[in-house]
């Protein structure tokens, strides 16, 4: 087994397409009256890292660079990559970056990655005054099953009980774009999974509903509110926010070993980004920096951390722990994961590295795996 492998960890989290078990339909609740307290396995809760907020411009010293590139090569060797973006940024120590791509599509998806600048967005309304998190989806968007319940921080963890459209299998034998109404639709059809509170679900359609709360109370369009209030304030000049349902010029297209290409726009709210490693480094450092949100609004997305379907992992509010196994000790990641076929991304902090570490590729493989090896690279660089 290569040294990647031994060092890799399973974990899929889809942007596009989800994996996990579903209740009997008979035990599904198909109205509830009232809200449930949670009944899963136990959560966690994680206080917020600290990192610098001026994060470097300058490159990392030559010997670490030189290790990450020839880490970089491995990596990219092994998975034969069509098109890899790697970045390490260290607050005292600098920036390390390589993308391989085509010259026509430079950027890379970041898939459900892409989930933290959605809920950035929710969190600087909620700063604003403008919505909360114990708000009710229904004051917002009629017709969704539970809304009178399901809260604006249950879609942001997950909570709500709503199905992800993208899991209906007529969607998976015919995938395509889903706007809003459709996947209520769809949603409607399944019904509740649960009752908002009772249980973790990842759920696509919830991000979904999340982008169209922004649209309404902020007047614009999530892929516009992300670009006003984190692109372009952060200078983040490879960094996009696509429009739902296309198109997707200048972007790698997933490459898939099997079965039908998604196109990254397709994702929309639930995985809006398109960029290069280094630009995602620096939105999260922004993020763990204290630059986006209030200290309290941050501390939330790390208070409450639900098991997800993965050892390992919690998802908090847009934010996602992770225990990564090292030796005979477990180290913890701040980020998130994302991917769909043919696509894999991860972007997450590590408090015992102090480093910020992005990886996306099209093709088969873990980002989680690679961004895990890249920084034992840097551990055993003196």
């Amino acid at each position: 087994m290569t040294k990647i492998g031994r060092f890799a960890f399973s974990i899929a989290l889809l942007a596009c397409a989800g994996s996990i078990s579903l209740p009997a339909r008979e035990k599904r609740p198909s109205v509830c009256e009232k809200r449930a307290p949670y009944a899963g396995p136990a959560m966690r809760t994680l206080s917020m890292p600290q990192v610098a907020a001026i994060l470097p411009d300058g490159d990392m010293k030559p010997d670490a660079a030189h290790a990450l590139d020839s880490a970089f090569s491995k990596i990219q060797d092994r998975l034969a990559a069509p098109a890899m973006s790697a970045a390490v940024l260290i607050p005292d120590k600098g920036l390390w970056q390589t993308t391989v791509a085509p010259s026509d599509t430079p950027l890379l998806f970041w898939a459900s990655a892409g989930k933290i600048a959605t809920a950035v967005v929710v969190l600087q309304l909620v700063d604003e005054g403008r919505i909360g998190l114990d708000d009710r989806v229904s004051g917002w968007i009629e017709g969704v099953p539970n809304g009178d319940l399901i809260t604006i921080g249950d879609l942001l963890a997950h909570r709500s009980g709503l199905f992800s459209a993208n899991e209906d299998e007529t969607i998976a034998r015919d995938p395509h774009f889903l706007d809003l109404p459709e996947q209520l639709t769809i949603v409607r059809r399944h019904g509740p999974l649960f009752c908002p509170g009772a249980a973790w679900r990842y759920s696509n359609t919830g991000f979904s509903l999340l982008g169209e709360i922004v649209a309404k109370v902020d007047g614009i369009p999530i892929e516009e509110a992300i670009t006003r209030r984190i692109i372009e304030p952060l200078h983040l000049q490879k960094m996009r926010a696509l429009r739902p349902g296309g198109p997707s010029e200048g972007v790698a297209p997933p490459h898939p070993a099997k079965g039908a290409l998604i196109d990254p726009s397709w994702a929309g709210a639930a995985g809006p980004i398109v960029s290069d490693a280094a630009d995602m480094t620096r939105f999260l450092g922004a993020l763990l920096g204290g630059r986006l949100l209030k200290t309290d609004t941050m501390a939330a997305m790390l208070h409450e951390l639900y098991p997800m379907f993965d050892a390992g992992t919690y998802y908090g509010l847009g934010l996602m722990l992770f225990e990564v196994p090292d030796g005979d000790r477990t180290l913890r990641w701040i980020g998130h994961a994302g991917g769909t076929p043919g696509a894999s991304a991860v972007v997450a902090f590590s408090p015992a590295d102090n480093a910020i570490v992005a990886v996306a590729f099209t093709g088969d493989g873990s980002a989680t795996a690679s961004a895990n090896y890249l920084l034992k690279t840097l551990r055993s660089t003196p």
